[in-house]
């Protein structure tokens, strides 16, 4: 199968950047407009003490209501620095979170030897530029992650109804540590899918 040729990123009409002066011709994308790649959106994610910023661009439908595009993560909103770029890597649109010093994502994950699909949480440590994730199946995609203090924070299920309709068990109220979890470097982040899962085999 041949790659999608990608090329930088010259421009994103009608994007609010938040004050955030970004260099899009550091990011790569395939060739906007061209299907797959034409129901787009572009949208900039702020951090609530305003050092960092999560791009979601060439945001596209995968399969019926899940979109999914690609990500940018820069700090330092004076002089943007981009801190990765995962051009192989398309996360849940709509799934990202900052918390203190940490960025959640999602990222819907195919296993061709389960034949299983999950939605894991990535969880991206903005001072260490680590990540790590949370083994979830797709039901992920009804849950929020809620602080109770420092490091640890609980499944919150933002559709009940969802779970009622297919019997299917709550987690609502699980609490987990994110310092529990196994960490990689930040630049790994572009072969997420595998290290995912080759760590569940």
């Amino acid at each position: 199968m041949t790659e999608t040729a990608l090329i930088a990123l010259e421009r994103l009409d009608n994007l609010d950047n938040k004050g955030w002066d970004i260099d899009f011709r550091q990011l790569l994308t395939p060739q906007r407009g061209l299907s797959p790649y034409i129901f787009l959106i572009d949208k900039l994610y702020e951090s609530p003490d305003q050092k960092y910023a999560c791009l979601f661009y060439t945001v596209t439908e995968f399969s019926m209501g899940s979109y999914s595009g690609l990500v940018g993560l820069f700090e330092n909103k004076g002089l943007p620095r981009l801190i990765v770029n995962p051009k192989n890597q398309w996360f849940k649109y709509e799934s990202v979170s900052f918390s203190d010093n940490y960025l959640f994502l999602k990222m819907l994950v195919y296993d061709k030897d389960s034949k299983n699909m999950t939605c894991p949480y990535i969880v991206i440590d903005l001072d260490k530029k680590e990540f790590g994730f949370i083994d979830l199946d797709w039901t992920s995609i009804y849950y929020s992650l809620v602080k109770k203090d420092s490091t640890k924070y609980f499944y919150n299920l933002d559709s009940p109804k969802e779970l009622e309709n297919r019997n299917l068990k709550s987690k609502h109220g699980d609490l987990f540590d994110l310092k529990s979890l196994e960490y990689y470097p930040i630049d790994l982040l572009n072969r997420f899918r595998d290290l995912y899962c080759d760590k569940l085999i």
